[in-house]
């Protein structure tokens, strides 16, 4: 037996030797043109589990050789997330992300090589710029290198006025962040001021942000409502879920309990501190980073993810940007009742929020918080007045066909029949997202 063991492994090795060097011959007969930083389009898949030796493809560089190796083999992509090698039986020159996890290549004959050289080109036509991240310094610390100051506009309590920040020089070695004109005795060369960014919209054939939305809202379940005549949040909570309407309409959606949060009642006037622990549930729940933008919605919110998905489409975000969205043409242009960002702007927000906690005032209302955390830690936005309609700006109408969202309506009847008007506008103005 010992000695029919020790003829089996010898087999075992011989078949695995020459395996490999079949491999290696066919390696020697072709050529892989890498596209790091891409994933692409898989048309195809290949299983190539080799039959006697070992297959190591944990890397790159390797996963790519083993595609090489096989005749069969056009394309391979390598996730680094899972270590992931995939094989295809055909290229494409169709990317799906630009992102430093991926890496693609495409593998043939020598003779192929300037047509994979080619497809190559067309890929990266399609990669969007996105900027890095701004990084600006807040008031108290030194200015000289960032040349920006990180602190939002101080406004007058209708925001109708700003006072804004200016990073001024003091001396060689300091600058500082200061409201309204240099001290006295400084050099008081300005230097910069709030360099916030306004992300424009990809060109044609550059790849864009998709569409998926994980949406949630935060609801003080067992509080009762602030007036009478109103209805609970609990109850407005509900009636979203009876009627299937509202954030069960986004491609993924979460309730999160409000209360222990931080005192008084989920309104996003209300309550920084709330929040802050509202967001990190959303970051503890994990499922924002499966989908391209989170949005918060009020429950008193009437709220259509159907029309947030065209708008979206509209705005062409550039794949992978760190954005928030402006959503009203009101004061500082973002309510809470309908916070949009993407999954890059919230990554970027919870490996930064400790300076937000240190430097932005937890008075006032969680919007403009979460705004001036946004603009201080480099996040951009894009614009699009037309996403909100909100009575505290005197744009409460609910039969406008474009709309995303309406606010506020604090009772189940109110708000139910905010819905009905917005979708008979819709079908009455033919619009395509509704079919």
């Amino acid at each position: 037996a010992e000695a029919a063991g020790k003829k089996a492994d010898g087999e075992k090795e011989s078949a695995a030797s020459a395996e490999d060097k079949a491999l290696s011959e066919m390696g020697n007969l072709r050529v892989c043109v890498e596209l790091p930083g891409v994933r692409l389009t898989g048309n195809k898949p290949l299983n190539l589990t080799p039959i006697a030796t070992t297959m190591e493809t944990d890397s790159p560089e390797l996963c790519s050789s083993f595609c090489r190796k096989n005749e069969e083999c056009r394309q391979s992509v390598y996730s680094a997330g899972n270590k992931g090698c995939y094989f295809f039986a055909e290229a494409s020159d169709q990317p799906v992300a630009f992102n430093d996890k991926f890496n693609s290549s495409f593998c043939g004959g020598w003779d192929e090589n300037d047509a994979m050289v080619a497809m190559l080109k067309k890929v990266f036509k399609m990669k969007p710029y996105v900027p890095p991240v701004r990084y600006c310094s807040w008031a108290g610390d030194n200015c000289m290198e960032t040349k920006c100051c990180a602190n939002v506009p101080v406004p007058n309590w209708k925001f109708t006025e700003f006072e804004w920040y200016t990073c001024y020089k003091r001396d060689e070695n300091f600058a500082g962040c200061h409201l309204g004109p240099a001290p006295g005795n400084w050099d008081g060369t300005k230097l910069g001021g709030m360099g916030t960014r306004e992300v424009p919209k990809a060109p044609e054939g550059v790849l864009v942000q998709g569409t998926s939305l994980f949406c949630f809202a935060v609801v003080m379940w067992n509080n009762p409502p602030k007036e009478a005549f109103w209805s609970s949040e609990a109850e407005l909570a509900n009636n979203i879920k009876t009627t299937g309407r509202s954030i069960y309409q986004c491609d993924d959606h979460a309730f999160f309990e409000g209360s222990g949060l931080g005192g008084g009642d989920s309104s996003s006037i209300n309550n920084i501190d709330s929040f802050i622990g509202a967001w990190n549930k959303v970051r503890d729940d994990g499922r924002y980073l499966k989908h391209d933008w989170t949005v918060k919605v009020d429950c008193d919110a009437v709220f259509f993810p159907d029309r947030l998905k065209r708008h979206l489409w509209d705005l062409r975000t550039p794949q992978g940007s760190r954005v928030y969205l402006k959503n009203i043409n009101f004061k500082f242009q973002f309510l809470g009742a309908l916070e949009i960002f993407t999954k890059e702007a919230l990554e970027r927000y919870y490996e930064a929020s400790g300076q937000c906690s240190q430097h932005v005032g937890h008075q006032g209302g969680e919007d403009y918080y979460m705004m001036a955390c946004m603009d201080g830690i480099g996040v951009d936005h894009q614009t699009d007045f037309k996403l909100l309609n909100d009575k505290y700006a005197a744009t409460g109408n609910c039969h406008d066909p474009w709309v995303v969202g309406f606010h506020f309506y604090k009772k189940v009847t109110s708000w139910n029949q905010c819905h009905d008007d917005a979708e008979k506008a819709a079908q009455a103005s033919n619009m395509h997202f509704l079919q």
